[in-house]
């Protein structure tokens, strides 16, 4: 995709994003593991909770963060995290087949999260949900037109290009913005949408909780990365995919399973 900045430096552009792809591109080509599966899902629910597509319901004052195990307390702060799809409106494709993987999961359109987390532990469930997330990625490819001529500058065999590997420099100047508390105290975010968007951008490189704190929490979305909601949604999906009775080949789907946060009661 077209670049939109060229070397900032340590000047108010540094605000903006290197490129204009989606979130679920920018984690697929730039992050960690440069695949599409349940991360990607989990951020494109983030996105839908930032449009209020989806409500988010948070009984919890205080900032949570999860240790390095599931404990019994951290399925009681999932209990207290609750969504609903509340979609209106025009949707891509991908967020529709997102919402409705949710609504096929949880079997309603409102459910806390540590219900959700239960219902990934059944076998059945995890599988209609692998189909589900199968679809999913397929939408994100075709929207995106990921492995085709949007990316043939950039991505070439499933390896980052020249252009690419510039590209994916960029990106990581603006993660340095992102967590940096002097650069964030001299070119904050201009708008409670703008803080929000810093957040999401954050997120796609698993640092959306160094990002919030030093910015607001100021919207649903920012409260849901307060409660470490992002990492739940991440723990819950991958948790489904433990439990498939049969993983498939050929569906594109990164089975990327932490087994450290598996959910008590499956697997």
């Amino acid at each position: 995709m077209l670049s939109l900045n060229n070397k900032k430096h340590a000047t108010e552009e540094i605000r903006n994003p290197p490129s204009d792809d989606s979130y679920s591109m920018i984690r697929a080509l730039y992050g960690k593991n440069n695949e599409i599966g349940a991360n990607t899902l989990s951020l494109t629910i983030l996105d839908l909770i930032n449009q209020n597509q989806i409500k988010c319901d948070i009984d919890l004052e205080d900032s949570y963060e999860l240790g390095k195990k599931l404990t019994s307390e951290d399925m009681e702060v999932m209990k207290k995290i609750t969504l609903r799809i509340a979609n209106k409106g025009e949707l891509k494709t991908s967020e529709t087949s997102a919402i409705n993987l949710l609504k096929n999961m949880n079997k309603n359109k409102k459910f806390n999260l540590k219900s959700m987390a239960k219902q990934s532990n059944n076998t059945s469930v995890a599988n209609k949900f692998e189909k589900d997330l199968a679809e999913f990625a397929k939408a994100i490819r075709n929207e995106n037109g990921y492995d085709g001529k949007n990316y043939r500058d950039i991505l070439e065999n499933g390896k980052l290009t020249g252009k690419g590997k510039e590209l994916k420099n960029e990106w990581k100047e603006f993660q340095d913005y992102l967590k940096s508390e002097d650069l964030c105290k001299k070119y904050p975010p201009e708008s409670v949408d703008e803080n929000s968007a810093q957040i999401l951008y954050a997120s796609c490189f698993d640092i959306e909780k160094d990002a919030l704190k030093i910015r607001e929490n100021n919207s649903q979305l920012t409260d849901f990365i307060d409660k470490d909601g992002y990492k739940l949604l991440n723990i819950i999906f991958n948790n489904a995919l433990l439990n498939v009775s049969e993983k498939r080949k050929g569906d594109g789907i990164f089975y990327g399973v932490n087994d450290k946060y598996t959910i008590p009661g499956g697997g």
